[in-house]
């Protein structure tokens, strides 16, 4: 989670770092107080949690910390300050600390998910719930599946969403916790406000902007081998905001994918052998009996996957 601390007296001195990212929160002067704000230059919903370091000769109009959701592409004021004593000097100093998407969104339990491959192509499912677990031990990455594919192959947007997170410049990966940070990503924010996330991308192997509004099955990039990955993969999970008292974290969803017409539904699952057809009826996809090895030796961290402005 986006964490920073901004140091103010009578004005916001500001810090220049918090300019390099879409959520911002700083302090201006208004009468003989001031007034905090927040802005959310990202198209979709941020969690931000704001609390003061330091508050001298000044009381907020709301308890601190603070925990809110900031619409996308909106400016809204987050409380205001006012001298206890007027006639002798203030200062404090602000912190604020954020999450894309809202604290607040649920998982539909309707939601079906379509195959990010191509119709017609057949891939085994790694790494997935129920299955031997290598490397998907946290919160955000229990429900959280890896498919090993060619680099290259095509990623399918699963669920209809707004891309808010499109990466694609890095260029190295490896098994080494260096690499950690250098995941190419796509992720999109859905109509129930979960996330999908789309990890290990080759390099410039994005093909979607941030702010573009996708349906399932639009190609959205490339597999590769980027970030801390053993092999090319594709990793996908969905994940909300949850907010634990004043902190926020991200947890992974269990979901539903669906193949055929009508459709099929079923569960992601160690080993499965699937192939994505939408012009049959579905057919409920076997356990291959050896399955495919994960190739990925550490689940994603988020927000560290990728650099900002036009990522975390």
């Amino acid at each position: 989670m986006r964490s920073f601390a901004l140091a103010l007296a009578f004005i916001w001195f500001g810090v220049a770092a918090a300019q390099d990212h879409p959520v911002r929160v700083k302090g201006e002067r208004e009468g003989r107080g001031a007034v905090v704000r927040a802005t959310n230059e990202s198209p979709i919903p941020v969690s931000v949690v704001v609390s003061f370091t330091e508050l001298e000769n000044l009381r907020s109009t709301e308890r601190m910390p603070l925990v809110t959701v900031v619409p996308g592409n909106t400016v809204l004021d987050i409380t205001r300050l006012s001298p206890e004593e007027p006639k002798k000097g203030w200062h404090y100093k602000l912190r604020f600390r954020y999450r894309y998407g809202s604290y607040n969104a649920g998982h539909d339990p309707a939601a079906m998910y379509r195959m990010p491959w191509l119709d017609g192509r057949t891939f085994v499912i790694g790494q997935a719930p129920g299955g031997p677990v290598i490397t998907h031990n946290t919160p955000a990455s229990r429900e959280a599946l890896d498919v090993p594919m060619p680099e290259g192959a095509p990623i399918l947007a699963a669920r209809a969403g707004i891309v808010f997170q499109a990466v694609s410049q890095n260029d190295t990966g490896g098994a080494d916790e260096s690499f950690r940070s250098k995941a190419n990503v796509v992720r999109v924010l859905h109509g129930d406000g979960t996330i999908g996330n789309y990890v290990h991308l080759m390099h410039e192997g994005v093909a979607v902007k941030q702010g573009e509004r996708i349906e399932p099955g639009r190609i959205i990039g490339y597999a590769g081998n980027t970030g801390q990955s053993s092999g090319p993969h594709l990793h996908f999970a969905v994940t909300r905001v949850v907010r634990e008292g004043d902190e926020l974290t991200e947890v992974s969803e269990p979901f539903r994918f669906y193949i055929g017409q009508p459709p099929h539904l079923f569960r992601p699952q160690f080993g499965l052998v699937v192939k994505a057809d939408y012009s049959s009826p579905g057919i409920p996809p076997q356990v291959l009996r050896r399955p495919a090895r994960t190739t990925s030796p550490q689940a994603p961290s988020w927000p560290a996957s990728a650099p900002a402005p036009s990522s975390r």
